[in-house]
């Protein structure tokens, strides 16, 4: 066993609900709890919005997933309260729906590099989901969205191909005719048909069989090259530019280029980022959860409005290649034995103006008092008080972008918040245990 199922397994003995919580959100990084946290946040930044604002967000998440749509209040809030791995999630809903073990250790499998082995299990799962009705018709609705835009955004570089195609037949031919027959036997027909596959279900069900068919039958070498192209080439540059991205070797005007091209085919406008703006939206968020402490909904509203939450530009930034919005910590100050270590005198400085106290009272407030006015976290397995830094790109689904970071951000606040408390309680028990020092230890009363 590794460490890492060590820890999935020392949170499913954990019996205290904030103990749970404390494991998951102090181990974000790895992929299980980071999967639950990421996809309740998308949830819950869905469910904040008005309903033509929802498919909007739902087209561009990444870590929207079905299985969230079909829990009810109270199983989303024992979620929330104890941030479980995900395959646990998966666990858990299968043995209330009665569903065989070998199926969920199916819906449990992570997808492999191989975009074929991956086309292979989706569809295994999609049948397993659909068994046991655990997609939602809003969810169903999602998807026909998103591949509705799917295809419009693919429109954009193939309009392109077909016109110099057919730039490049006018061109050898001097005959208008011959564009036109190009065009009726392959092009047209075959976009009209896949459009009209989205404006109707029933004739969705014989078009889903019939346009690869035809696609094979009319241009079978195109088919092989876009089988090649989308499903081998595609992933494999994409795979490369993220294992690259933070490389030296990959330059800042490049990252920037392969960044603003990511957001130019998608057809996200961007516009100007407004900081202002951004803290106004994430000082209005509203978290209607009995599993967030009203205190810590108010601590975050706080740090938005005095500055202490640092705000980003992700085209500044560039952390990731897909990114559109984030939320980070970044170390601050470090244990050294008994004492503090600050890391980031930037921040202090900052925070010093925010505060309005010098620098060097400042840092002897929080050598001693370090979570009055830094989070909590683990850096490199050890611990640290960090910073909050969350970064929206300013767009049509900034609202929802913010409210999942901040929601993120309001998780760790939690956490923060259940520390405090037990180390206050760890202080008054020492403060106790000192004063009744000459006291048998039996007859203390804690």
């Amino acid at each position: 066993m590794n460490s890492t199922q060590k820890i999935y397994e020392y949170w499913k003995k954990e019996k205290s609900e904030d103990e749970k919580f404390l494991i998951a959100r102090l181990n974000w990084n790895l992929p299980e709890f980071k999967k639950t946290a990421e996809s309740l946040s998308a949830y819950r930044a869905y469910e904040s919005l008005v309903d033509d604002k929802k498919m909007e967000y739902a087209v561009y998440s990444s870590y929207i997933f079905e299985i969230f749509f079909s829990l009810s209040k109270e199983e989303l809030e024992e979620i929330e309260r104890t941030l479980p791995p995900y395959s646990y999630i998966l666990e858990t809903i299968g043995k209330n729906r009665n569903i065989p073990h070998e199926e969920i250790e199916i819906l449990k499998k992570n997808l492999p590099t191989n975009p074929f082995k991956a086309r292979k299990i989706l569809k295994k799962k999609k049948e397993i989901l659909d068994r046991y009705e655990l997609i939602s018709e809003e969810y169903h609705s999602i998807l026909r969205n998103y591949r509705k835009e799917e295809w419009k955004d693919f429109m954009a570089p193939l309009a392109i191909f077909y016109g110099l195609s057919s730039f490049g037949i006018y061109s050898y031919t001097s005959n208008p005719l011959s564009v036109l027959l190009y065009l009726l036997t392959y092009p047209l027909p075959y976009q009209l048909l896949k459009y009209l596959s989205f404006r109707s279900e029933n004739l969705k069900k014989y078009t889903e069989k019939s346009l690869p068919i035809f696609f094979i039958l009319r241009a079978p070498l195109g088919f092989l090259l876009s089988l090649i192209e989308f499903g081998i080439i595609s992933p494999l540059i994409s795979k490369t530019i993220e294992k690259y991205w933070t490389s030296k070797n990959f330059p800042n005007f490049l990252r920037k280029t392969v960044y603003e091209l990511g957001i130019f085919l998608s057809r996200l406008k961007v516009k100007k980022f407004d900081e202002r703006e951004l803290r106004e939206i994430l000082y209005d968020i509203k978290v209607d959860s009995t599993s967030i402490p009203r205190t810590v909904i108010e601590r975050f509203r706080e740090r938005v409005d005095s500055g202490a939450i640092e705000l980003e530009d992700p085209r500044e930034k560039l952390y990731h290649p897909y990114a559109l919005s984030w939320y980070r910590r970044r170390v601050v100050a470090v244990p050294k034995g008994e004492e503090i270590e600050i890391v980031d005198r930037r921040y202090i400085k900052k925070l010093a103006r925010i505060e309005g106290l010098t620098e060097e009272r400042l840092e002897g407030r929080i050598k001693k008092y370090p979570l009055e006015y830094l989070g909590y976290d683990l850096w490199n397995g050890k611990p640290a008080f960090v910073r909050d830094v969350i970064g929206v790109l300013p767009c049509k689904i900034s609202d929802a972008l913010a409210y999942k970071e901040g929601y993120l951000n309001i998780l760790a606040m939690k956490c923060d918040e259940l520390i405090e408390g037990k180390l206050l309680m760890e202080e008054l028990m020492m403060d106790k245990l000192r004063r009744y020092s000459q006291t048998p230890f039996h007859s203390i009363n804690f």
